[in-house]
């Protein structure tokens, strides 16, 4: 009777481990939006995160011109002119665990408006 007592003892911590043990959720993020400048105007680039979210590489388009920041600090934000028809684009990797990372443009002048965005998220609940 005592070695089953020890038996299910055992198991009991064992079982209690496995439950208890969290395992690795973090997910990679790759995120991407594109588009045309309707008109010449002014494009805000942004990264944001919640929780543990990060950004290992960014790397954002207008026209011809084009930027890669690694590891950016979030939030992030970036302002460039572009002119009528040029391509724009961000595409930012990351990971998070438990949080949210969102890419986005935007841009605005008296008679055309764009704007565009990404995101990814994951919860540990």
């Amino acid at each position: 009777m005592k070695k089953v007592s020890v038996v299910v003892l055992l198991l009991s911590f064992v079982m209690i481990a496995f439950t208890t043990c969290k395992k690795d959720t973090k997910i990679t993020c790759n995120l991407e939006k594109a588009d045309k400048a309707p008109s010449e105007m002014t494009i805000v680039f942004k990264a944001v995160k919640t929780g543990d979210g990060t950004i290992s590489t960014l790397t954002y388009q207008v026209g011809s011109t084009v930027k890669t920041v690694s590891n950016p600090v979030l939030p992030w934000t970036v302002s460039v002119d572009a002119l009528a028809d040029d391509n724009i684009s961000i595409k930012a990797t990351g990971t998070t665990e438990d949080g949210s990372l969102t890419i986005s443009y935007d841009g605005e002048n008296a008679t055309d408006k764009i704007e565009g965005e990404d995101s990814c998220s994951h919860s540990n609940d």
